[in-house]
């Protein structure tokens, strides 16, 4: 009977350490979010524009390159980590760093906060993999904090590549958006736009599509 119950026992476990998280609520989120509109903002077009100088650095290096979509997600990625990380670095009751391979900030034990690229749903552009379907779910998660809700901070591009659209904060539970919030308009700053070097290529290829492949979704689960 023990050899049966200890199984049982862990399977129970198991399914606790699964449950869902508490999900605050669109106003009790903002209370949380309202001090560090500004540092968020600022961090996302900073990152972006950072983007934009390594681009028309190569572009004069080497000449134009029309980079994938997802080479430019994860190149502005990487720059909104370093200047989120500048942004909090002297605010304690703000953590940045990574769990389980995630780049993220955790405010308190209120928010814990992803960067992504934005689709016009204001769903993550990325591979639905299992743990970010386990994100988006809101369960409690190994190496995860317990406690604060997961939410997505990110930014929409315009069509070129060039600009901001919007910069977003969204609260999703599976595969329903429980509320989102546009950050770009609370914050006074103005975006710089720098010049985008661009020419056109010597010699004008044919780029053959595979039609299984999409352009939006980008490759990396960090």
């Amino acid at each position: 009977m023990r050899k049966i119950f200890l199984p049982l026992a862990h399977c129970f476990i198991k399914l606790f350490r699964m449950t869902k998280r508490t999900i605050l609520s669109f106003q009790e989120a903002q209370q949380a979010l309202a001090p560090y509109y500004d540092k968020l903002a600022n961090a996302v077009l900073e990152g972006f524009n950072d983007y934009l100088k390594v681009h028309n650095c190569a572009a004069e290096r080497v000449g134009f390159v029309e980079y994938e979509i997802r080479t430019k997600a994860n190149l502005v990625h990487d720059h909104i980590k370093i200047r989120i990380k500048e942004a909090f670095f002297d605010v304690s009751e703000v953590e940045t760093g990574k769990w389980k391979g995630i780049f993220a900030v955790k405010i308190n034990d209120d928010l814990f906060i992803r960067f992504k690229k934005l689709n016009d749903d204001y769903s993550a552009s990325n591979f639905q993999t299992k743990q970010t379907k386990n994100f988006l779910n809101q369960l409690v998660l190994d190496g995860f904090p317990e406690e604060p809700t997961f939410l997505f901070a990110g930014y929409q591009p315009d069509k070129t590549w060039t600009g901001i659209k919007g910069i977003y904060i969204a609260c999703w539970e599976g595969d329903q958006i429980q509320w989102v919030e546009e950050i770009l308009s609370k914050v006074s700053l103005v975006q710089t736009m720098l010049p985008f070097y661009e020419q056109e290529p010597a010699e004008k290829r044919v780029k053959i599509k595979n039609q299984n492949q999409s352009d939006v979704k980008t490759g990396t689960d960090d």
